[in-house]
């Protein structure tokens, strides 16, 4: 019990955190939900799941309905990229334009094929990272946000600091394996509690796919979200997938219910992610009432 207030408690002082551009003002569903608490009103047993730590929390007043080890450190893989996001829309407009000033044809991992010199707004970026998980993408907005990579690192663990993020640390904006690399469930849950009060955050990462283009109109990129559960399980309105050898299958998803209540679902290191993610996401609406 006193650790479920303690996340009540430190999760609605974040919604007091000063935000800046980009239209950050609270979403209309956040308003709605903030006198609602979910309670249990069944003892079903919850799904017993096989990723190594899993956590469903509700989205606005941060009570958790289910954990399984959830201040565990573990490799997070492309989760990481929510904080390369909270970062570039806690502090520039989306339509800010910028250059491309390196070729990222050797990074590791999925790109959605940037090159130098290409010039891109910051809601095309946005958009390739977080639904292609485009590691081109995040190289190129930490580089523009903070001058280099290797500062950027540092902003974004500062940035979990500021939000109590005390089992996570980031030592690259892509979610590469990498040792002192790792994320809790529950930071992570914390983390996407606090981007979903963006509404263009909101937008991206329910998109099953996307087409962006260079501000020329003479590139274009086309590419297709990794989550399985969108569009075919309709509960489901986003938020990010990764996978690596270290992390395995990861995600976290954002599922609403009937009456807008919202809950966020977080498994790392799965063998099954899209189904165990659903059974928690079932058993959570079937379990409890706002």
């Amino acid at each position: 019990m006193l650790h479920y207030l303690f996340s009540f408690l430190l999760l609605a002082n974040l919604n007091f955190l000063p935000l800046q551009n980009n239209g950050a003002e609270f979403n209309s569903v956040d308003l709605l939900q903030v006198n609602r608490i979910p309670v249990r009103q069944a003892e079903t047993l919850a799904p017993v799941i096989d990723a190594k730590a899993g956590i469903v929390m509700d989205a606005h007043s941060g009570i958790i309905l289910y954990e399984k080890n959830p201040h565990h450190p573990l490799p997070m893989a492309s989760l990481t990229k929510i904080m390369v996001a909270v970062l570039i829309l806690d502090t520039h407009d989306l339509d800010e334009i910028v250059t491309v000033k390196d070729d990222y044809y050797n990074v590791e991992g999925v790109k959605i094929g940037l090159r130098k010199g290409e010039q891109m707004t910051i809601r095309n970026l946005l958009t390739g990272l977080l639904v292609r998980s485009g590691g081109d993408a995040a190289l190129a907005l930490a580089s523009y946000h903070s001058g280099s990579v290797d500062q950027f690192i540092e902003t974004m663990n500062q940035k979990g600091k500021t939000l109590h993020l005390l089992n996570t640390q980031f030592k690259n904006p892509i979610g590469l394996d990498e040792d002192g690399h790792y994320a809790s469930v529950f930071d992570l849950a914390m983390l996407t509690k606090y981007a979903l009060r963006y509404p263009e955050f909101r937008r991206i990462v329910r998109l099953p796919s996307a087409e962006i283009f260079s501000v020329n109109g003479a590139i274009s990129h086309h590419f297709y979200s990794t989550n399985k559960l969108l569009g075919s399980y309709l509960n489901i309105v986003g938020v990010k997938t990764g996978t690596t050898d270290a992390a395995g299958e990861s995600v976290i998803n954002l599922a609403r219910g009937a009456q807008n209540q919202e809950i966020i679902a977080v498994l790392l290191n799965s063998p099954d992610r899209f189904q165990e993610n659903k059974q928690l996401i079932d058993w959570s609406f079937r379990n409890y009432f706002w």
